[in-house]
């Protein structure tokens, strides 16, 4: 169980009250991870949302040769995992800690079942969570943008 103190400063459940997040705080649970230990792996069923508490995550996918690539290093207050929440696909790349790391962990099914008996707490998640992931995209799009410019240059 982690306290709703915690899950205040995740910005997806900011705006929450104190008895909406003491409600997420009940499903949600607290794992120490030490450096280089794995949370999930490329391809895996997907069973859970992680949220940093405090240290660091490395994010990384493998490619058809065998190659790790670095994807992204999380810090304190990100979050990881959640897109296989809303399509419940496996896990498209590896999380692995880059130091002691706490992470809160909220098992999807009990983040569905919140929702259902919650939906106030579930409009606010998904206004956050589309509203982060709107900006991700926004961001993939200009770094294609930028790669299509530098190469149309080259020719």
């Amino acid at each position: 169980m982690a306290d709703g103190y915690v899950l205040q400063d995740i910005y997806l459940f900011k705006g929450l009250n104190a008895e909406q997040l003491a409600s997420v705080g009940e499903i949600a649970k607290i794992n120490i991870y030490k450096p280089t230990d794995e949370i999930f792996s490329q391809g895996s069923k997907a069973t859970a949302a992680y949220f940093i508490k405090h240290g660091s995550v490395r994010i990384t996918q493998s490619t058809k040769d065998g190659d790790r690539v670095e994807v992204a290093t999380l810090g304190t207050g990100s979050h990881f995992g959640e897109m296989s929440f809303l399509d419940s696909e496996v896990r498209s790349a590896t999380a692995t800690a880059g130091e002691r790391t706490e992470l809160i962990e909220i098992p999807f099914q009990s983040l569905k079942d919140l929702f259902q008996a919650k939906p106030i707490i579930a409009v606010h998640f998904y206004r956050a969570l589309a509203t982060f992931l709107a900006g991700r995209l926004r961001i993939t799009t200009n770094d294609l943008n930028f790669a299509r410019a530098k190469n149309l240059s080259h020719f």
